[in-house]
């Protein structure tokens, strides 16, 4: 009798360890992706410069992103963010620039700039155990991390924004760190390899070195509105 008892308990406790074992695997997933994201500066001198989208060369602003993720009792979920920011777009709108005491307008003919965030999400899933609702994928989260911005600008230099003395060209480039802030909010979908889309706002401030002729040494920051369709793989 007493055999047989200890078996029951030993079945019973086996079936329950591997209850549990089942519901976390459930409640637990690893995901990895890539998203596109068009990104809209709200710094005006920025924006000119880079614009959302330029009609003339049909370049704009974009960025592609990595998406490395785990999913924790279905409501929470952590991230690694890794991204590349980049354009070649050439704004006809120029900039005044300062030096030496004296101002002088500088028209931008080739630029190259691009940045890479390196960022941490957290992610909170507020309708997840609504299995049945099409909201049970909506999230909203913040993140941040470092930001390596470069850039490299040729310009035209005139005395004045009427561009009618010219007084020779620069090439001006530089690299520095700086941190980045983001808050966002997002929905995907329900499938293994699935899609999603998603709306931030990023805060990149800026040391404003105002030494070279280049919109990321005159501005004080690049902050952005961003939309981003993300493809998301689930294992």
């Amino acid at each position: 009798m007493k055999k047989i008892f200890f078996l029951i308990l030993t079945l019973l406790a086996f079936n329950i360890s591997y209850s549990q074992i089942k519901q976390r695997t459930v409640n637990t997933s690893v995901y990895a992706g890539l998203g596109y994201k068009f990104v809209f500066l709200t710094n005006s001198s920025a924006r000119n410069a880079y614009p959302f989208f330029q009609l003339s060369s049909g370049d704009f602003l974009k960025e592609i992103d990595g998406i490395f993720g785990v999913t924790i009792n279905e409501s929470y979920a952590v991230e690694l963010a890794p991204a590349y920011l980049f354009t070649s777009a050439v704004s006809s709108d120029g900039f005044f620039f300062t030096s030496g005491g004296t101002t002088q307008f500088y028209e931008p003919t080739q630029t190259r700039l691009f940045a890479l965030p390196l960022n941490i999400k957290f992610k909170y899933f507020p309708f997840a155990k609504n299995y049945g609702s099409s909201l049970s994928k909506f999230y909203f989260g913040a993140g941040g991390g470092a930001l390596y911005i470069n850039e490299e600008v040729t310009s035209r230099i005139y005395s004045d924004e009427n561009r009618s003395n010219y007084l020779g060209a620069i090439n001006a480039k530089s690299n520095s760190w700086t941190s980045n802030f983001e808050m966002f909010v997002g929905i995907g979908s329900f499938s293994k390899i699935g899609y999603g889309f998603e709306l931030s706002y990023r805060f990149v401030p800026l040391k404003e070195n105002k030494t070279k002729p280049l919109i990321t040494e005159i501005v004080s920051n690049f902050n952005s509105v961003n939309l981003a369709a993300n493809i998301i793989f689930t294992f």
